[in-house]
């Protein structure tokens, strides 16, 4: 079957004949990829700053934000069926029995560095026509959700975020909600914005400090949501800090070092 993949050692990004994968677990899923997201982590591979290859393989099926539909299913699948659309995870956890988070499926906060990852790290990736994985590392999408669900992966990073907020936010004496808060969105990127709706969502008035003086594209989109899009071109960073007010929650999404001291 066809499929993109990244050869370091030759710097060379291709379109490939890739084996076809089979189900060979009880619990496992072969999906046909219906879409795959293109981010800053596969620009990066891409140009060969990273991404590792599987043992044995010398390139990289890209690919580690996904749609896909299932058609076929392991004897011992009760999750999902045949039809279904799914959005697989990335992160694996390592096999080391003493690493506590990996143990207990918070391979996000691995303790090792041993994880692997689809498409960036040891394991292949989902931009081809078919791919195979443990049930347990799909999250089921309703239908009617199919023309947003490949931005699911993403919007975990905003998610995960709050999950974490939520946590230290519990041993304070006031309440864990967010409504008539204040929080702060560095940068308008893809996560940036996610992010910036998972906020609003939860009631914070927010605002998103980005770079492009607007009008463009990502302030109308902002604006549009009920959030408010501020540039550090033209509202200097004092300026800003007289417009917010006290703030509860800064969510940084620059994303690249060398944009950092610019917003």
């Amino acid at each position: 079957m066809k499929a993109v993949g990244v050869f370091p050692k030759k710097r060379e990004v291709d379109l490939i004949t890739h084996a076809a994968p089979q189900i060979h677990g009880p619990k496992q899923v072969k999906i046909r990829t219906i879409e795959v997201g293109v981010c800053g982590t596969d620009r990066e591979i891409c140009s060969f700053a990273y991404g590792t290859p599987p043992k044995g393989s010398d390139y990289l099926v890209l690919g580690h934000e996904a749609l896909g539909e299932v058609v076929e299913v392991g004897p011992e699948t009760r999750r999902f069926k045949v039809g279904d659309l799914v959005v697989p995870s990335v992160r694996r956890p390592c096999a080391h029995p003493d690493c506590a988070p990996c143990r207990v499926d918070r391979q996000d906060f691995c303790s090792t560095g041993d994880f692997t990852e689809r498409g960036i790290k040891m394991t292949h990736g989902y931009m081809t026509e078919l791919f195979v994985e443990d049930e347990k590392f799909l999250t089921p999408v309703p239908h009617d959700l199919r023309d947003v669900a490949v931005l699911v992966e993403p919007l975990t990073v905003a998610e995960k975020a709050l999950e974490q907020v939520w946590k230290v936010q519990d041993r304070l004496p006031w309440g864990n909600n967010g409504r008539g808060k204040t929080a702060v969105v560095l940068g308008a990127g893809p996560v940036g914005i996610l992010g910036t709706m998972a906020l609003l969502v939860r009631g914070f008035r927010t605002l998103v400090y980005s770079r492009s003086p607007s009008p463009n594209p990502k302030s109308d989109l902002v604006n549009s949501l009920g959030a408010k899009y501020v540039s550090s071109q033209t509202v200097p960073l004092e300026k800003f800090a007289v417009e917010t007010g006290p703030i509860d929650l800064v969510y940084e999404a620059v994303g690249l070092p060398a944009s950092r001291s610019n917003c």
